[in-house]
């Protein structure tokens, strides 16, 4: 493989690891368990995968590749969620782990646009959508019956 190819793939795996840093940052900002590094390293590791299936394999084995980290990473989301109480909490972080391995996946495809318009869309439903949340619903209660940790 061309030391040219590898330099295009890893502008892939950067991007990839920016955008899932943007939504780590707000899991950071609001001091939840997996924060902007463990977000960032999804990223990385969705975008790689992606990356170098496509330079050594093709276009099927980058989509077995892909689902191998779709179903991979909910073990990951599943060990942040903890439960207390009666109340389930790190939901919101557990889905952000699991969109930013999509973003990684997505940027590793090469599909920049995609992957910045869907961490534009997941920054929102996390910021301006917390606003409004927590305006709105009453503390401890959310749709689906689920205690809200309001993070």
């Amino acid at each position: 493989m061309s030391v040219e190819a590898q330099l295009h793939a890893l502008v892939s795996v950067a991007v990839g690891t920016l955008l899932a840093g943007v939504i780590g940052l707000d899991r950071e900002w609001r001091h939840r368990q997996a924060g902007i590094r463990t977000h960032m390293l999804v990223g990385l590791g969705s975008a790689l995968i992606v990356s170098m299936a496509h330079l050594q394999y093709n276009a099927d084995s980058a989509a077995r590749l892909a689902a191998g980290v779709i179903s991979g990473i909910g073990f990951l989301g599943a060990g942040v969620i903890v439960q207390r109480h009666d109340r389930v909490h790190e939901l919101t972080t557990a889905a952000s782990i699991w969109v930013v391995a999509m973003i990684g996946i997505t940027a590793g495809a090469q599909l920049y646009v995609l992957a910045a318009g869907t961490t534009l869309i997941g920054w929102v439903v996390l910021t301006l959508l917390r606003a409004v949340t927590k305006r709105h619903i009453p503390p401890g209660e959310e749709a689906g019956g689920v205690g809200q940790d309001g993070r």
